[in-house]
């Protein structure tokens, strides 16, 4: 009996032991099997509603918990817009859980949750099922064209 070192499917490397087949230890690889990233796109509008600029349901069938959010501006708004990204209760409820207040018609550029949080923007946050990811500008974002990548994981 004894413990080979196998290649992964998804890139990473194993030890495996000969008997049981299990793996006791794993390294690299893309990511967990239960990790998905969503892209949607977020264009400017003239509205300052709650979930304004982006209301985006779980589509999963349990609760998730995303650990990235990225907002890839192609072109910035015309106006001087913050924009505040968060999970909330509904689509129209505006949160700063993920993204607090950046200013989006700064330049292009990539935008994350985690160098752009702001004061109230964590790196890591839980959604239940019935919960929405919402994104809310502060004035007009007319003129912006982005996406916006939400990376999350199964519970």
């Amino acid at each position: 009996m004894g413990t080979n070192i196998v290649q992964r499917s998804d890139g990473g490397m194993a030890f495996v032991e000969d008997d049981t087949s299990s793996e006791i230890f794993k390294v690299g690889g893309t990511g967990a099997a239960n990790m998905k990233i969503a892209k949607v796109a977020m264009n400017g509008v003239a509205s300052t509603s709650g979930g304004g600029l982006l209301a985006w349901a779980n589509p999963e069938n349990s609760a998730i918990i995303i650990d990235r959010i990225e907002v890839d501006v192609l072109t910035k708004s015309t106006g001087a817009a913050n924009v505040s990204i968060g999970t909330a209760a509904n689509g129209t409820t505006s949160s700063a859980n993920l993204i607090d207040t950046y200013a989006i018609g700064g330049t292009e550029k990539v935008v994350n949750n985690i160098d752009d949080k702001g004061a109230n923007g964590k790196s890591v946050q839980k959604m239940t099922t019935s919960q929405f990811v919402t994104a809310t500008g502060s004035a007009t974002t007319a003129g912006l064209v982005s996406n916006i990548y939400i990376h999350y994981y199964l519970i």
